[in-house]
């Protein structure tokens, strides 16, 4: 059998990425995971899901996190109407895999699309065109993210208007440090290469987070010098950003999920992050030096780093959550305390 289009370069590696994708689950490729393959290529169709949150770390997450869930997915994806890939790709494609008949569908629409076109060969556009034109796993996999297929469309077809983005400017680069779309410069090099790689999601982590963000907090703001009050900023933005992204925040959590206690502690102190950082910036909040250094309260509520890089949020030891950090903040007067007692006071009459 001969395909009717041939994929190009980019496209095969997104081929070879929905294998990686399905990962252990096995079975027939289907939607989710030719989506999933998409956000790893270059180009529009990465840059489209990208900037609207579907992103590699996002996709991942989900689909490690419904993996041999019953009940996961409410589409079948057609599973039962699976189709041999030589079928779809051609003889040359020499592989071994199946398609569920969405998937097959989806690729078989991308190859006339292009054939129609004029193209030499199907991309990743034609393939993203084709997989948000239907009701399968793909679209269902957005959903999960809170991503309207259409605005993907719209940003693929370039007249999309810029959504109005609900998280406080402030917090726009810690939310995309979770969601990959930059990296944490606090590791080795070559940790952040295969940390990229592999697409951790840092939520499912928030005590290694938070220490991660906390470095970055410093640096933000210019300090001379890490304190707990970064801590503090770090704790607020990591829960923050967890809360409007509870795709991620859900992943390994088990009933009921105690990791973001300390956050939510906080929250219930009346604090948010941007209340802190206006007073952190403002000049009006004088604090005297930590009792410890910063690793004193890090190492005690941080779990320890794995020897290798992490190739899965499972290859970690158990995250401990932000609850033992706050109450290791809390327990002394630490730069944070300080600036907790100061913001929470009543006021003065």
């Amino acid at each position: 059998m001969e395909a009717i289009k041939e994929p190009d370069w980019n496209t095969v590696g997104i081929l070879g990425a929905a294998r990686g994708a399905r990962s252990g689950s096995g079975g027939a490729l289907g939607t989710e995971h030719l989506l999933a393959g998409i956000t790893t290529s270059k180009g529009p169709a990465r840059e489209a899901l990208a900037s609207e949150g579907a992103t590699k770390t996002a996709l991942l997450a989900v689909l490690r996190h419904r993996q041999d869930r019953d009940g996961a997915w409410s589409a079948t994806d057609d599973a039962e109407e699976s189709v041999d890939a030589r079928e779809v790709l051609g003889d040359d494609d020499g592989r071994s895999d199946r398609f569920t008949g969405a998937a097959a569908r989806a690729l078989t629409k991308a190859m006339g699309d292009a054939e129609r076109e004029g193209a030499a060969k199907f991309g990743a556009p034609h393939l993203l065109r084709a997989l948000l034109d239907e009701d399968h796993r793909a679209v269902e996999l957005l959903g999960a993210c809170g991503i309207a297929p259409q605005a993907v469309r719209a940003r693929l077809d370039g007249t999309g208007d810029s959504a109005t983005d609900a998280l406080p400017p402030l917090l726009h680069a810690t939310r995309d440090r979770l969601l990959g779309r930059d990296h944490y410069r606090h590791m080795p090099f070559w940790k952040r290469w295969l940390v990229k790689r592999s697409g951790i999601n840092w939520a499912s982590r928030p005590a290694r987070w938070v220490s991660l963000e906390t470095y970055e907090q410093a640096q933000r703001l210019g300090a001379a010098a890490v304190g707990t009050e970064h801590v503090l900023l770090a704790i607020l933005a990591t829960h923050e950003v967890a809360q409007r992204h509870p795709h991620l925040a859900t992943e390994n959590a088990s009933t009921p999920d105690l990791r973001y206690t300390g956050g939510e502690r906080l929250t219930r102190l009346g604090l948010d992050y941007t209340s802190v950082h206006k007073a952190l910036t403002g000049g009006r909040v004088h604090l005297l030096p930590d009792p410890h250094p910063l690793t004193h309260y890090l190492d005690r509520a941080t779990p320890p780093t794995a020897t290798s890089a992490p190739t899965s949020t499972d290859d970690f030891p158990p995250d401990p959550g932000t609850g033992p950090l706050v109450e290791s903040l809390l327990s002394e007067q630490t730069r944070a305390h300080q600036l907790i007692t100061t913001l929470t006071a009543p006021p003065t009459t």
